[in-house]
């Protein structure tokens, strides 16, 4: 009897040590700079809106820097896993998309979305079906009555990236066929579109913006629930009579182990520069509509879309 009690008491005591460490820690976090893993190229939109965010961070973290790193490859699987394996100490975060939802779903990987702790989510952001500015196809309805008699070449990001399972349910819906052309990002998406490499792609509004303001670009069709007033030309999936909303979220996150004291400044940074009026000016000038959850709620979202594309699993697969 004697024995379990001490056992008992001995655990007790690790319990309260390491709260008191996590307090402590959280005390005095951050001591130094951070750093976000953008797990894409240079230039698209997840790199963009992180650097938005880098800039006004240390007014919201005791003067401290966020340091953007670029760490594409695999569809963002390496820069995924290398935040899944740091320190969870908070100076290691990840640009967190659906692809972190996606891709263990459909590769390989040491990791999974509960790898990861939500910190908090700053964008959602509608897909749009994009041609290059001299292609024959001018509106959505030319568009799907070519692809479901010709396959055509349509691009993403990488596979099980938000562009890619969009297409795939476009594909499904209406029967359009794709032959699908994966790279590293939008800017490169971008590039092959304005080359005339591919016949389509699927991004999100935001990278496309001023591309399609330029005119070097055309924009078929957005998966949102109403027109942008600063595109009214642009008509919805849903006026088509395609019922689909659908587009990429974007986030911050950290390694699941980190503690929750820590966890929680890192929030109500991200809430405070959400609510910058200098983080709103910048998103909006680039065109990134702008969408916040906290830690909890963006939490429970991510299981959500999750379970969502556990259920589209075969069609994303039967669309590589």
């Amino acid at each position: 009897m004697k024995k379990v009690f001490l056992l008992r008491l001995f655990l007790v005591l690790i319990a309260i040590s390491m709260i008191i460490m996590n307090c402590s820690a959280a005390e005095e976090f951050p001591t130094h700079n951070l750093k976000i893993i953008v797990p894409f190229a240079p230039g698209g939109a997840v790199d963009v809106t992180c650097r938005i965010i880098a800039k006004i961070a240390p007014d919201y973290l005791n003067g401290k820097k966020i340091i953007v790193e670029n760490m594409a490859g695999g569809g963002a699987v390496i820069g995924q896993t290398y935040v899944s394996r740091a320190e969870p100490d908070g100076y290691t975060l990840l640009a967190y998309t659906s692809s972190v939802v996606n891709n263990p779903l459909t590769k390989e990987t040491t990791y999974t979305h509960k790898s990861f702790q939500p910190i908090g989510m700053y964008c959602f952001d509608p897909e749009v079906l994009l041609v290059p500015a001299d292609s024959q196809f001018k509106n959505l309805k030319e568009f799907i009555a070519y692809a479901k008699e010709n396959e055509i070449i349509m691009n993403t990001p990488g596979i099980s990236t938000s562009h890619h399972v969009a297409a795939t349910i476009l594909s499904d819906l209406t029967g359009a066929k794709f032959n699908y052309l994966h790279c590293e990002s939008g800017a490169i998406q971008t590039q092959q579109l304005l080359g005339g490499h591919v016949d389509c792609g699927m991004m999100s509004f935001g990278e496309a913006l001023g591309q399609i303001q330029a005119g070097s670009i055309r924009a078929l069709a957005t998966m949102d629930n109403k027109r942008r007033t600063d595109f009214p030309d642009v008509p919805t999936f849903k006026e088509e009579g395609i019922d689909l909303e659908f587009g990429p979220w974007r986030g911050l996150a950290v390694p699941i182990d980190t503690p929750k004291g820590i966890v929680e400044i890192l929030d109500k940074a991200i809430k405070g520069i959400v609510e910058d009026q200098r983080f709103i000016d910048d998103l909006t000038k680039a065109g990134y509509p702008i969408k916040y959850r906290g830690s909890e709620e963006f939490a429970v979202y991510v299981d959500k879309q999750a379970d969502y594309t556990k259920e589209i699993l075969p069609l994303l697969q039967s669309q590589k």
